[in-house]
């Protein structure tokens, strides 16, 4: 029996795929989904960390499986495609996550540097998972979401090229959205704010301290004045993607404490 916080058990013979889902809330959400009942596959290219993710999620009674893909190989995605054919009849959910976030301004022309291997990962190697897995998805129809930012909304500095594939991302939600809906699949993104994930934290000299002191320290760039878990991300997606957002598609959803909606700054 899955050990199960939440109360409910919306993805019972369910499989969900989760690209980035070996840490962050592509992580937090494979435990969500699972959590619920769904068979995870999480698609990574840290083995080590994906592994864990799966014991973890077996140790609590799910279900999931680890796949060691590099989303900027189209090879490697075409063959990921291939393997979950041969493994499973149907896809339900697809979570495309993964993501690179390199540093750079216009002016320095670092930005010309980290063009190819961001989007590569962070936008092209989402769209052909997405058509790699299309049939699987068509064959009983499901959801997908994709992982957007509030940089795709609001722009920040040294960051031109994640931001600029954040708000690119938005648009191809809509666009899958029109595509699919004749398939019965929806299509929704997520625009999270500042989430403590362990891209804040991972390379710290106390990765542990600077966790804590991002969680308890207060900001002051959203309304509710507080950064948050991946766990409130994961959340938000597993509505999206279940049978209770069965009328929403081609949205995005701001999981920001209120920037946005609110034009914090």
């Amino acid at each position: 029996m899955t050990t199960n916080p939440y109360g409910m058990t919306r993805f019972t013979h369910k499989v969900a795929l989760i690209t980035g889902g070996a840490s962050g809330i592509g992580r937090a959400t494979a435990l969500r989904l699972a959590a619920e009942e769904a068979h995870v596959i999480i698609v990574d290219k840290n083995v080590e960390m994906g592994q864990q993710t799966v014991t973890q999620i077996e140790q609590a009674g799910g279900a999931a499986s680890f796949m060691e893909v590099d989303l900027a190989d189209d090879a490697a995605v075409k063959a990921a495609g291939d393997a979950v054919a041969a493994r499973f009849p149907a896809l339900h959910i697809l979570v495309n996550n993964a993501a690179v976030l390199r540093i750079g301004t216009i002016e320095d022309g670092a930005w010309l540097a980290n063009w190819e291997i961001e989007t590569r990962i962070g936008l092209r190697g989402w769209v052909l998972m997405t058509q790699v897995l299309l049939p699987l998805l068509k064959k009983e129809g499901g959801a997908i979401v994709n992982l957007s930012s509030e940089g795709g909304f609001l722009g920040r500095p040294r960051q031109v090229v994640y931001d600029a594939i954040k708000a690119g991302l938005v648009s191809v939600t809509k666009t899958m959205a029109y595509e699919f809906v004749d398939y019965g699949i929806r299509v929704n993104a997520v625009a999270p704010g500042w989430i403590v994930t362990e891209m804040h934290f991972g390379n710290a000299p106390d990765p542990a301290a600077r966790k804590q002191e991002l969680e308890s320290t207060p900001i002051t760039s959203c309304i509710m004045k507080r950064r948050a878990g991946p766990e409130e991300v994961a959340s938000a997606i597993a509505f999206l993607v279940s049978e209770d957002a069965s009328y929403i598609t081609g949205t995005t959803l701001h999981v920001d404490g209120g920037r946005v909606g609110m034009s914090v700054h």
